[in-house]
């Protein structure tokens, strides 16, 4: 499953969408036209990128927004998704946020970090699917509001860290690769206990 699949199923149905950084506007037209939408805010911090998405989405319902992060979209909306960009990016434009939207999330990069600050802040994981995409593995995840306490091997590897999928367990084996190359780093030793751990979980 591609990045963008991964995020439209964990989109709840009927929502009212916030989609930061929405550059092309696919995730918005997808979502509107699987009904998992039923009002779309196209919102990106790039006037070219925002009528692509203009265009993309012309007759839906879509509003459209050129801002960086949230301070500028109307409220009411029910969901919002960020995908695309760093972590370090992301929890950025969530800094702050105290509304009741599910979050479906897909950071490039400092996963740990989404997770570790969300779920002390109010932020149930709820659920996370391991996308596919370009040769790489990428983590899509939705929050709730909500009490949910994660561990450390949870943290580092997602909410199935446990009951690893086959696509968690791929990307477990190839981070394990990569930092066997740097076994006596201090973070790439932590990394192929914690890789070895989801895969002995393998079932």
């Amino acid at each position: 499953m591609r990045r963008l699949e991964a995020a439209l199923e964990l989109l709840p149905s009927g929502v009212v969408l916030a989609d930061i950084g929405c550059d092309h506007g696919k995730l918005c037209f997808d979502a509107l036209e699987t009904r998992k939408a039923t009002k779309v805010y196209a919102c990106d911090i790039s006037a070219p990128s925002l009528e692509k998405a203009r265009k993309a989405l012309k007759g839906l319902n879509a509003e459209f927004v050129c801002c960086d992060g949230l301070e500028k979209v109307p409220k009411g909306y029910t969901a919002v998704s960020v995908c695309g960009m760093g972590g370090e990016s992301m929890l950025g434009i969530l800094e702050g946020y105290d509304g009741d939207a599910t979050l479906v999330l897909q950071p490039q990069s400092h996963a740990f970090d989404v997770r570790k600050t969300l779920t002390q802040n109010g932020f149930r994981l709820d659920e996370e699917i391991i996308a596919f995409e370009r040769n790489r593995y990428y983590p899509v995840m939705r929050f709730v509001r909500g009490e949910g306490k994660l561990d450390e091997l949870q943290l580092l590897f997602g909410l199935h860290a446990y009951e690893p999928t086959a696509e968690l367990a791929k990307m477990a084996e190839k981070i394990k690769k990569e930092h066997s190359t740097y076994p006596e780093n201090e973070r790439s030793r932590r990394m192929i206990f914690a890789a070895e751990r989801v895969l002995s979980n393998v079932k």
